[in-house]
């Protein structure tokens, strides 16, 4: 299997996950992890390039898999704009999870407090998406050193699931495609020696159908 970050690639290596038993789950069904002996969360930070984010949910649905999309209000796309909308409510139309990427420091700009954005965000997307908000991401919580999770936060908010929490993180196996690099290998491997917890995340902007150069 050639590793690379072609869609083609993306979908061989969720075959292969199917063809070893795993069961993937979205943050939202967390709870039911112990029902079975190989997960697969697969979390999306939808940072740009919504057009790939819909190929990927597409290539999910066809094989039966349902992931967690996390979706930016301030970044450089708009939600409420009517194409975008369309493709997000298509992803989420197939069983997808939406969940929110929010910006950790959005709120420095006018000096107001965070929690009460990430609320009005929280709000927004469960309007435009008719569905409960459960899931939270920060969008670059390293440059922005927002990486603690809050449980009183949390609860505060009315969500459940923060992905930069230690049941993702620590409690099974994390790996990213960042700054569009496995840094331990590509996910297949792990899935390949069945390891038993995977927490995946990607970010669609680094995949493509043709040629790595289409996204810029």
């Amino acid at each position: 299997m050639e590793c690379n970050f072609s869609l083609k690639h993306y979908e061989e290596c969720l075959a292969l996950a199917k063809q070893k038993g795993y069961q993937f789950l979205t943050f939202n069904e967390y709870d039911e992890k112990e029902k079975y002996d190989k997960v697969i969360f697969m979390r999306h930070d939808v940072d740009l390039q919504v057009d790939v984010a819909l190929k990927i949910a597409k290539i999910e649905s066809k094989l039966g898999i349902k992931s967690t999309f996390f979706i930016r209000l301030h970044g450089t796309y708009n939600v409420q704009h009517t194409a975008t909308y369309r493709k997000f409510l298509e992803i989420k139309n197939m069983g997808h999870e939406i969940g929110l990427h929010f910006e950790p420091d959005f709120s420095t700009i006018n000096k107001r407090v965070m929690i009460k954005d990430i609320k009005f965000s929280i709000k927004t997307l469960e309007h435009l998406f008719s569905c409960k908000i459960n899931s939270i991401c920060p969008h670059e919580p390293v440059r922005t050193g927002n990486m603690e999770v809050d449980d009183k936060m949390l609860k505060e908010l009315g969500v459940k699931y923060h992905a930069y929490h230690d049941m993702f993180l620590k409690d099974m196996k994390y790996i990213s495609d960042s700054s569009c690099r496995w840094r331990e290998g590509c996910m297949h491997l792990f899935i390949e020696k069945g390891t038993p917890k995977l927490c995946i995340l990607t970010h669609p902007l680094w995949w493509f159908e043709n040629s790595p150069i289409e996204n810029y």
